[in-house]
């Protein structure tokens, strides 16, 4: 059955509407005041239910790129979790559950608990928020518990579409901690390790990752084009997905390439880095670079001028990050042959990272790239376990596919991850 819900957001306050099966809705805002509503690119489905919360049709659309529509209810439904009501757009007058894909952007409380109520802490890394007036991350606070504790918390909220948890005391307290579900009042830990690196051992060239059962390693080039790397760093943040990142020394040194890997390096819990070179220069046949002022030989590099490449880099990366990039590291362009693997195991790279999923999404759609659905479309149905997804910080369409990629993966048993944690 279809259930009324708590407050709403500020300034929208709407009491939760029942509109279904022709019935008259209990209190319904006007027009005016409709919720603001962001549907994420990949497939979305809405649905008609029966006033008793069955489902009498679906209706399944695949959006190229997001959707801001607006919706005038919002209610919760029995064993199917908190369902909005669309009011415009290709869904309208349809019911899409709430989830990170389809969202009121902001808080919207679930309840309001006084006194405090206790949520239930398993032992695990967690991660708490806290956030600014917009709602997007202000700053965030990790910890460790080797036993299962607990807290308490005075409101349980969706957040961006995910359900959080606003903490009152311990080593929480003033941070919003993710739940387990909307409903549950159980902190969610983790779900990956920071093992740190490999050992840098024998040298290995690897497409896929050993040992991947139920988890696949998403991977970031950092090389050209920057924008949108940062919103892409704090999507993974909030979304917790654990990635390894390849920069490349030109781009780090950027001021941009500064904020950004600065970023990662106050996220060893989530992320680890790799080196892709200081110049981006082919290092098999010499050529190309990034920037386009780079002086890449215009033949086969020799020995110390590719190890000079990938300590240069790594300086860079290492000031910046506080993380070491050895003994991971990503060819330019996938070019490489075993002078180029001695030339880089020379100064401790042993594991050259290729790929199994390309998403070429640095190419825009006006040249045939990929849309945000198409991006996220081919991880979610290519990946297997072990997989290595090749993706760019600077991916015209990459920031819109994380949602959907990432919630069809897990959905999948896949959970995204880093390189060391696949290889672990």
């Amino acid at each position: 059955m279809i259930q009324r819900t708590s407050r709403l957001r500020l300034p929208l306050l709407l009491t939760s509407a029942l509109l279904i099966g022709g019935l008259v809705p209990a209190a319904i805002a006007p027009a005016s005041a409709a919720l603001a509503v962001r549907l994420e690119a990949g497939p979305q489905s809405g649905y008609k239910f029966s006033p008793i919360g069955a489902i009498l049709q679906s209706k399944k659309v695949t959006l190229a790129a997001p959707a801001n529509v607006t919706a005038d209810a919002r209610a919760y439904i029995t064993g199917r979790g908190h369902h909005l009501r669309i009011a415009s757009g290709t869904f309208s007058g349809w019911w899409i559950k709430e989830s990170m894909i389809a969202y009121v952007p902001g808080l919207v409380v679930n309840a309001s608990y006084n006194p405090a109520v206790r949520i239930a802490f398993p032992a695990g890394t967690y991660l708490g928020y806290k956030f600014d007036t917009a709602w997007a991350i202000a700053s965030t606070k990790r910890g460790t518990l080797g036993t299962d504790s607990g807290a308490s918390i005075a409101r349980r909220a969706v957040i961006h579409g995910r359900p959080f948890g606003e903490v009152v005391n311990g080593v929480w307290a003033g941070y919003w901690v993710p739940l387990a579900s909307p409903n549950v009042l159980r902190a969610q830990p983790l779900t990956c390790k920071s093992p740190g690196h490999v050992a840098a051992g024998t040298r290995q060239v690897l497409r896929a990752l050993p040992n991947g059962a139920g988890q696949i390693a998403l991977t970031f080039d950092m090389g050209g084009r920057l924008t949108p790397g940062k919103d892409i760093v704090n999507r993974l943040i909030l979304d917790r997905v654990c990635t390894t990142f390849f920069p490349t020394g030109a781009m780090g040194a950027t001021v941009e390439g500064q904020v950004i890997l600065k970023l990662i390096g106050q996220h060893p819990e989530l992320f680890e880095v790799g080196n892709h070179t200081y110049h981006h220069c082919n290092l098999r046949d010499g050529g190309a670079g990034s920037p386009t002022t780079a002086p890449c030989p215009k033949t086969p590099p020799s020995a110390s001028f590719i190890a000079d490449q990938m300590t240069s880099a790594a300086t860079v990366i290492r000031t910046a990050t506080g993380m070491e990039p050895a003994p991971y590291w990503r060819p330019p362009y996938g070019a490489y042959n075993t002078a180029v693997l001695d030339a880089v195991a020379s100064v401790g790279y042993t594991k050259t990272l290729m790929w199994d999923v390309d998403t070429i999404d640095w190419r825009p759609v006006s040249q045939g790239g990929p849309t945000a659905a198409q991006i996220a479309d081919k991880v979610a149905v290519n990946a297997v376990g072990g997989s290595d997804v090749l993706m760019h910080l600077g991916g015209f369409n990459t920031y819109d596919a994380l949602p959907s990629m990432v919630l069809r993966l897990r959905a999948r048993g896949l959970q995204p991850t880093t390189i060391s944690d696949v290889m672990r």
